[in-house]
């Protein structure tokens, strides 16, 4: 069975229409929204059809509310919303098997130039990410060449950080993780650690990473700002930097990503509108602040930005 057999959420809704996403203007990936001229006047067609969306963990839970709220509006509608990482969320969209991709890195990243061709980047929000540990870590702040060293595999105790001493339990994201991605681009620099480096574990969502650390001794990983809030695990603030999203939208907490949400330029006509109508609800002001309370920065609110290449620079 595969990852995103076992992680599928289909949410369907029932026929009966209201009007909050249904007049939303459509932008992104081509195609025109479909209209019909009655007794009254022109309007809006409802929107109907089915869309598949797959990838990133880290801002699924978003996601999943927004399909909620989506077809609530649009009852014709059916969004499914299934697990697997950026990496099979890229993958799959490229190839056409699903009509959002969601990632936490640029398509550069980890598609072939051939592969990026014909897809359209929604950036929809910001992702703040940052180290945890297992709750009993006495360890509160730590720096990002300390963080380098642990999962380079140099440093192995947490004495070796100003804790008490004992042996650093690292769990990793499998690899594909848009979240491991944006991790080792802020931390690592470039290096890789050496074959010889095993962490006790490589899991394949953030929801998991955050069950293995609270019940892992002395364990350190990392997820998104938004899975922090958890018993059992405590989050690092990083170079004396507190990991808020204030801190982000500033530019001086730096592990951060854009959440994407990755489609197709040459869309069937079938789902092209219900694919749009539904990003561009996730841009929407009426949805900004359930952005918020999940844990996410709104487009709007940054004051820097952030290209393929990792740089930042401030939002002129």
């Amino acid at each position: 069975m595969s990852k995103l057999d076992l992680t599928r959420r289909q949410f369907m809704g029932v026929f009966g229409a209201t009007a909050a996403v249904a007049g939303l203007g459509l932008v992104g990936c081509g195609g025109n929204t479909a209209s019909t001229e009655g007794d009254e006047g022109a309007a809006d067609a409802a929107l109907a059809g089915s869309i598949s969306c797959s990838g990133a963990t880290s801002f699924q839970p978003l996601v999943e509310k927004a399909a909620d709220a989506f077809m609530d509006a649009n009852p014709d509608v059916s969004v499914a919303i299934s697990a697997g990482g950026s990496g099979q969320g890229l993958s799959q969209v490229a190839e056409g098997s699903v009509q959002i991709g969601r990632s936490d890195v640029f398509a550069e990243e980890k598609l072939e130039a051939d592969q990026v061709e014909g897809l359209v980047d929604n950036q929809v929000c910001i992702v703040g990410m940052g180290p945890i540990v297992n709750a009993n870590v006495d360890v509160d702040d730590i720096t990002t060449d300390q963080l380098k060293g642990i999962f380079l595999g140099q440093i192995t105790d947490w004495s070796e950080v100003g804790g008490t001493a004992g042996a650093i339990q690292v769990i990793q994201r499998e690899a594909g993780s848009g979240t491991r991605a944006t991790f080792e681009n802020a931390v690592l620099a470039g290096e890789t650690a050496p074959d010889s480096f095993r962490p006790v574990a490589e899991v394949d969502s953030s929801g998991t990473v955050v069950e293995q650390v609270a019940a892992t001794e002395g364990s350190i990983s990392y997820v998104a700002f938004n899975y922090m809030e958890n018993d059992g695990i405590k989050a690092l603030s990083v170079d004396g930097v507190d990991p808020t999203q204030e801190n982000v939208e500033n530019g001086d907490f730096l592990i951060w990503a854009y959440e994407h949400m990755y489609t197709r330029s040459d869309e069937d006509e079938a789902t092209a509108p219900v694919t749009k109508a539904f990003i561009e609800f996730m841009l929407s002001e009426d949805f900004a602040a359930t952005v918020v309370e999940e844990g996410f920065i709104p487009m709007a609110d940054m004051k820097v930005k952030k290209d393929v290449d990792g740089n930042i620079t401030e939002i002129a």
